[in-house]
Formats: C-alpha cells, sequence, structure tokens
C-alpha cells in the first residue's frame, strides 16, 4: 500500500519527460505524511544523516527510493543473548 501511495504522489516540482531514468523526489511534507512524523523530524533525519535529501534552492527533497530504504531498515538495538560465561559463580 506505501510503495503505491509514494508512486501515486505527483508534484508540481517534477518534470515528465517520459523517462525512468529521474528518481521521483518528494517534499518534505510529503515525506513526513508518508513516514507518519513531523516535517521537523524529518529535517533532523536529514542533518543527522539517516535520509540523503537533495537542497534545491532552499528546499530538501528526498527520493522516493530513499523513503522506502528508510522504512524498511531496522530499528533498536539488535537482540544479543546475555552470555553466561562472564557470570560469576555464587558459592
Amino acid at each position: 500500500m506505501t510503495r503505491k501511495l509514494i508512486l501515486g504522489i505527483k508534484s508540481s516540482y517534477m518534470t515528465d519527460s517520459g523517462s525512468n531514468d529521474s528518481p521521483e523526489l518528494l517534499s518534505v511534507a510529503q515525506t513526513a505524511k508518508l513516514l507518519d512524523v513531523t516535517r521537523q523530524r524529518v529535517h533532523d533525519l536529514i542533518k543527522n544523516g539517516q535520509i540523503v535529501a537533495r537542497k534545491l534552492g532552499r528546499y530538501y527533497y528526498i527520493e522516493a527510493a530513499e523513503v522506502e530504504r528508510y522504512k524498511n531498515q531496522p530499528t533498536g538495538k539488535p537482540h544479543q543473548p546475555r552470555s553466561t560465561t562472564s557470570q560469576k559463580k555464587l558459592y
């Protein structure tokens, strides 16, 4: 469903030249809506390097593929089972 939503968004700044070589660009507001976060959070993700964006003039644009990459990455710390060798025996 998300992929359809991303691909269905058309913006006035996009030009349709008939080639599929140019990636679809999303505004910060569109990206925020897709990620269900605020626009400020998207700017923070860009600033921290978690989302790669292009700056055109004074606005940032994010490739739809980059939004998908961010959404599909694992969150949190990976599970690491406790080590039993480092525990001290209590006698």
